[in-house]
Parts: C-alpha cells; structure tokens; sequence
C-alpha cells in the first residue's frame, strides 16, 4: 500500500508568517486526510513513497525517488493550459467531441476528473462541468487548486472556474443517486509506460501513485454507470492505439496524432461493428 505524509515547505526567504500560517492549515488537514503531520526536513529517508506538500505555490504531490520529477498541483493559471485553451485545434476538438454547438453548451459530469485540465477546457467554452474525484489525495490537490483559482485576478479564469463544481465520490454514487448530466466525460489513467520524454510530469507522478495505490478502474461497470447517468453521449478519451475502454465499440471516434475520443451514443445499443472514424 502506497505511504504518504503531508508536509510543509517554505523556502527561508519566504519568513516564518507564511510557515505559521501554512502549519495551521496543514494540522487541519491531515487530520481531514488521515495522513501524518511531518516536519519537511523529518519526513526525508522515513520510507514514505509520496508527501503531500502544502507550500507558498499550493499543494503538491511529490513523488520520493531518486531522479523523480518535481512537484505536481493543480494550476488553472499555468501557460501551458492557456495555450491549450487558445489553441484551436484543442478547443476544436474537444468541443466536436462534446457536442458544443453554436448556441448550445451542454452540462458535463467529468468522471475521473484528475488534475482538472479538461474540465477546465470545457468550462473555458461555456460547459458547466461537475468533477467527480473519488481519490482523496487528487480530490485535494483539486480542491486546492479552484480555492486558488477563485482568487485570480484574470476574469476569463474566474468565469471558468465558476462554471465548475467538485465533487468527492464516485460514478456509480451518482447513478445510485438517479443523477443525469447532458454528457459525461471519462478519460481513465492509462498504465505506465516507463519515464520518458512523452509522458508529462503530472501524468508520470499520477501514473506511479495510482500503480502503486493498486486503484484500478472497473472499465466495462464505468461505460454502463456512465450510459446510464449520460442524456446524449459518453465521450472517453483514449491514447490513438488504445483499445476501446471495457472491449465495447464506441458509435464514433474522433481521432488525432496522438489521442482520440470515443463517442458512446446515449439511448442505443452498444454497436457490434467498426464505427465511424473522423480526425481532428
């Protein structure tokens, strides 16, 4: 089973204000976590495989291994996601996917919400998107990263994350709760694959931590929780040469260079033939 302690870290420009105030949030919320309160520089060489680290940034996973890459949070304000908004083949794509038309933007229970980047995305082009994390530890760095959100001084940012709402719990809750979203959107860990150049940090440390949690995915229960809470579609975004999510064939697929969405129809028949296949 995976250890993780949570932490506090303050560089020593930073002063001792910002440690007391950050020491006072931290003992709150280890307890609300179960996780043990360490000292930064005790918590080094105790055999902890991940701290949760709450520092001057916001809170971050990090992974204890030699030659691991830094920390992981949830960033709304980031460059790199700003690009992606920006970009329109991005934009395009996911939207298609979703069914964002002109005039239409329709509710999204983003299922396995992660680190929140599509949620974002999709927020960013007018879609109310609830996030499901039932992962405690992610469901934080989330929790987090929106707390900091909702303070930015950029408007296009406040207005997404006001379009967003998550929640701590699971897919099969909500169809236990008789719960209905337009659309639900999965996009499941894939296994890793070893470091290298083409996974990302954030995907790498959350790879490790989910293969050494040992939570796995029920992939065919996730496709029949999420027909049965969809109104229109499930989309489950898939890398190019994936199978498909539980062996089921999707009604559609929209595909790129490196990823692709799987389009499951809502009111149908799981199909038994070869779908149609588009780019973007």
């Amino acid at each position: 089973m995976v250890q993780v302690a949570l932490t506090v870290y303050v560089d020593e420009q930073e002063g001792t204000t910002l440690r007391a105030a950050l020491n006072e949030r931290a003992e709150q919320l280890a307890i609300s976590l179960g996780l043990p309160f360490l000292d930064y520089e005790d918590s080094k060489g105790k055999g902890y495989d991940f701290l949760l680290r709450l520092s001057g940034h916001g809170l971050e996973l990090v992974l204890e291994r030699a030659a691991a890459p830094g920390p992981v949070r949830v960033d709304f304000e980031n460059p790199t996601l700003d690009y992606r908004i920006r970009n329109r083949v991005s934009r395009q794509a996911i939207a298609r996917a979703i069914g964002i038309k002109p005039g239409f933007h329709p509710d999204v229970l983003d299922a396995t919400a992660g680190l929140g980047k599509d949620a974002y995305l999709l927020a960013s082009c007018g879609c109310r998107v609830k996030l499901l994390e039932r992962n405690f530890l992610v469901h934080a760095l989330l929790e987090d990263g929106l707390r900091r959100a909702g303070l930015s001084r950029d408007p296009a940012i406040l207005e997404a994350v006001s379009r967003m709402d998550l929640s701590h719990s699971s897919l099969a809750d909500f169809r236990i709760r008789g719960l209905a979203f337009d659309v639900v959107y999965l996009d499941p860990m894939f296994p890793a694959r070893g470091k290298s150049a083409r996974v990302k940090k954030d995907m790498y440390v959350l790879q490790q931590y989910f293969s050494d949690s040992r939570e796995k995915n029920d992939e065919p229960g996730m496709l029949r929780d999420a027909l049965d809470i969809a109104r229109r579609r499930v989309v489950v975004k898939r890398p190019a040469r994936a199978g498909d999510l539980g062996g089921q064939i999707p009604s559609f697929r929209l595909t790129g260079k490196s990823s692709r969405f799987d389009v499951y129809l809502a009111g149908s028949q799981l199909p038994n033939s070869q779908p149609a296949d588009k780019t973007f």
